[in-house]
């Protein structure tokens, strides 16, 4: 049990450079994220098979875009992350949508 929670200590120091990495961000890039989050929920609107907009949440962090919630099936959570790539400054999508429906 020691073992596991000085494993568990260790690991934990060796993430917080990259909790602090983030940061704060200055104006520019906190507006561009902003830009980031409204365009994609906007996008979630236009497309009904997302379901309702506040379904899927939505959290840009540096123009990555983080999408959380249920969707309907696998090709829909698919679709998500094409669209969202086709955004202007979206650098990347960490698409953690779940899918009722599996493999449809």
């Amino acid at each position: 049990m020691r073992l596991y929670t000085i494993t568990l200590a260790i690991l934990l120091m060796a993430g917080l450079p990259g909790c602090a990495s983030l940061g704060r961000c200055d104006s520019e890039s906190c507006s561009g994220d902003a830009k980031i989050t409204a365009d994609v929920r906007a996008m979630i609107v236009e497309h009904p098979e997302f379901g309702p907009p506040a379904a899927i949440r939505v959290q840009t962090i540096n123009g990555v875009v983080y999408l959380n919630g249920i969707v309907d099936t696998d090709l829909v959570r698919l679709n998500a992350t094409a669209l969202v790539q086709q955004i202007p400054n979206v650098k990347d999508v960490v698409n953690s949508l779940d899918a009722r429906n599996q493999g449809r």
